[in-house]
């Protein structure tokens, strides 16, 4: 099969450029053969004819007297005057009448407005002056009164032909430089989509078929980014549907050893930590239970609970002291009197708060500890429960304040030292939104990073 010859833009313009100015000269030619060979049609007269008529008729004029009228090229003034220059008979006003007078009298063959004069002495010794033009006319008397003179109409008809043509010869152009462009947009609407299970076509123009190859080159590139992108998402959320599954184990092994500790004689004391071995338990094991509805997309209902912000804070208090004390790191509260109720879900924001604590705890200096305040706070006309937790370490990276709160992430080393899996302020930050809330985190002004949880309130 015969390859077909590709076009390029240059061709195609040099193309428009060169029917342009063809059409261009053809235009003019058209209405020169059209004022030049309409008087041969009969159509028109030509611009000479009263000038030949008078000629053809002067004896016939020269004895006719004072009729003269019938022997008078139509579009042409006459006078009748005698020799001592009186008016008799014509079609002059009373200006004309004067100044083709004196006009004679000049021996001056041209007259007002690009006319011209001729005098016709008449036997009887009168003089009769005609005043005629060099204009076209039509042979029917009666267009000449409508219809402009062709030498009018001719460069009109020219105009309009011209820009006519210019615009059905772009539109032709443009039209045919669209069609090929169409697929070009298409495929930068698919690619812009995310759909790229697409193929590419030839086009018949140069350029845009090598735009196109490097669109296409650019969808592989993009497809293959996006692979490896979902097999690196994929493969993270297999090892930690994993790593949650190993903790199981010995989960479960301390879970059992501190259920036979507590039916054994214990002390107070020791009474008291194994109690709290046990509540940490079950919180790890809902926390692991909510991971795997996170991971495979599933959420076990909850129902939803209208606590006052004064309990919560309570909650929200033993649960930063237990988790500083397992780290042995000192927790400085700061807390105003709170009112008001919110309506959530205890669980998903206990276990979002206790989350936003470890990693305080995790990456603040061990001597100077944390900051939890706890208040009531407007924010954007909504009044909340605010707890803000600060620690004093090396603070979130440029990076981490953009991505630290998105599934995955596991960014800069300076937070993120652990083996997990990137899904902390993920974790929370969903647990929030749920019931209405909100997660925001920043570095403070002086050292450290501060994260705060805002949870809606609701109107007594």
């Amino acid at each position: 099969m015969k390859k077909r010859r590709q076009k390029t833009l240059t061709g195609l313009f040099l193309k428009f450029a060169a029917l342009f100015c063809l059409d261009t000269f053809g235009i003019g030619m058209f209405c020169l053969v059209l004022l030049v060979f309409s008087p041969m049609t009969g159509f028109t007269l030509p611009a000479n004819y009263a000038e030949l008529q008078l000629t053809d008729h002067t004896e016939e004029i020269k004895a006719a007297g004072t009729d003269v009228e019938a022997l008078i090229p139509d579009g042409c003034r006459y006078g009748i005057y005698d020799a001592m220059g009186r008016f008799k008979i014509g079609t002059f006003s009373a200006d004309a009448q004067k100044r083709a007078w004196q006009g004679y009298k000049n021996g001056s063959k041209y007259a007002s407005m690009g006319k011209y004069y001729r005098y016709i002495k008449q036997n009887s010794g009168d003089i009769c002056i005609v005043k005629y033009d060099l204009h076209m006319r039509y042979a029917y008397d009666k267009l000449n009164g409508i219809v402009p003179s062709l030498e009018i109409l001719t460069p009109v008809l020219g105009v309009v032909l011209f820009f006519l043509h210019a615009i059905l010869l772009s539109g032709h152009f443009a039209k045919k430089l669209k069609r090929e462009l169409r697929q070009l947009r298409e495929v930068t609407e698919k690619i812009g989509q995310n759909d790229l299970e697409f193929e590419t076509g030839p086009s018949q123009i140069k350029e845009i078929d090598d735009v196109m190859s490097s669109l296409s080159g650019m969808k592989e590139a993009l497809k293959d980014s996006l692979t490896r992108q979902w097999d690196a998402q994929q493969q993270k959320k297999e090892q930690l549907a994993a790593l949650t599954h190993d903790i199981k184990t010995p989960l479960t092994v301390i879970k059992g050893n501190a259920e036979l500790l507590a039916e054994t004689d214990l002390s107070a004391e020791n009474r008291e930590c194994t109690d709290a071995i046990l509540a940490n338990v079950g919180s790890m094991e809902q926390y692991l239970e909510h991971m795997r509805q996170l991971l495979y997309g599933r959420d076990r209902a909850e129902e939803t609970e209208v606590v006052t912000c004064a309990r919560l804070k309570e909650q929200f208090k033993e649960a930063a002291m237990q988790i500083a004390a397992a780290e042995k790191v000192p927790v400085d509260f700061q807390e105003d009197s709170l009112c008001g109720n919110v309506c959530c879900k205890p669980g998903p924001v206990g276990r979002a708060w206790k989350n936003v604590v470890s990693n305080a705890v995790e990456h603040t200096d061990r001597a100077r500890g944390i900051v939890v305040r706890l208040q009531m706070e407007v924010y954007e006309g909504q009044e909340y429960l605010t707890a803000t937790v600060r620690d004093f370490g090396k603070g979130f990276s440029e990076q981490d304040l953009i991505y630290a709160d998105q599934e995955f992430y596991s960014g800069d080393a300076s937070r993120h030292d652990r083996t997990h899996q990137g899904l902390g302020l993920a974790i929370a930050k969903k647990f929030l939104k749920e019931q209405g809330g909100m997660l925001c985190f920043y570095n403070h002004a002086e050292s450290g990073a501060e994260v705060v949880c805002r949870i809606k309130t609701e109107k007594t």
